[in-house]
């Protein structure tokens, strides 16, 4: 008799567990969305947009999530929505057990800053147009002159790449100047001269040319003692010295 009501029990074990999630799940998605939480996970370091931004924005495209039953908030769609702003890399927007919808935020990185003519735009991390903003300008090296879109997307970018990844050069290089004929000019924070790239092919070699010139010459002999230094040439670095 015992085995019987024990098979019994272990019988319906599954179905009770069964039924007990279909009743929480059930209660879960009619419990109403009591508020959203935003987290800007990289707030420290960038400030395009903001939490109050981002809960606008949501208000205005007709997502607030505020008041309504769990389950028939969607949060692909919002995190779709949401990934619409320029300034957004990611969204991710869930549940909790305890009625919010927590969104989560990356913003996009931007690694060099473009102005040409009439335009003002930033190229991120992964070599994409973005745009400025009133609220944040970054701190980055700027490119001026004679930029389009897709020179910006093809060349300039793996420029900034190099940049960012070289800590010398990040904190030298103040100014890319992009003349009429695609000819590179770099303006340096440290040391009055003008440095002559030319064409940009090849840049990686030649500024490894420029350190060494660096550190093994201007150091020396001083900043400030040649007007101009010429790359343009493979393997050669020519510097005409300041008129008196």
């Amino acid at each position: 008799m015992k085995k019987f009501f024990k098979y019994i029990l272990v019988s319906l074990l599954p179905a009770y567990l069964i039924a007990s999630l279909v009743f929480y799940a059930s209660a879960h998605d009619e419990q109403k969305c009591s508020r959203i939480e935003i987290t800007l996970l990289d707030s420290t370091d960038t400030h395009f947009t903001s939490v109050q931004e981002i809960k606008k924005q949501i208000k205005d495209e007709g997502i607030d999530p505020t008041g309504k039953p769990l389950g028939s908030i969607n949060t692909e769609k919002m995190e779709k929505i949401l990934k619409k702003n320029q300034l957004i890399a990611r969204a991710e927007c869930y549940k909790s057990p305890s009625g919010i919808i927590r969104i989560d935020i990356e913003q996009r990185v931007p690694i060099m800053r473009i102005i040409s003519g009439f335009e003002s735009y930033y190229i991120d991390e992964n070599g994409d147009i973005m745009p400025t903003t009133s609220s944040f300008t970054a701190y980055l090296p700027l490119a001026t002159g004679y930029i389009t879109h897709s020179y910006a997307k093809s060349q300039l970018y793996p420029m900034a790449v190099y940049l960012k990844n070289n800590p010398f050069w990040d904190a030298q290089i103040e100014q890319i100047y992009v003349t009429e004929n695609n000819e590179i000019e770099l303006i340096p924070r440290i040391g009055d001269n003008l440095i002559l790239l030319g064409k940009i092919d090849n840049f990686e070699q030649k500024l490894e040319n420029l350190q060494c010139l660096y550190e093994q010459a201007l150091s020396k002999v001083g900043w400030n003692k040649y007007d101009t230094i010429n790359l343009k040439y493979n393997n050669q670095v020519i510097c005409s010295k300041r008129d008196k």
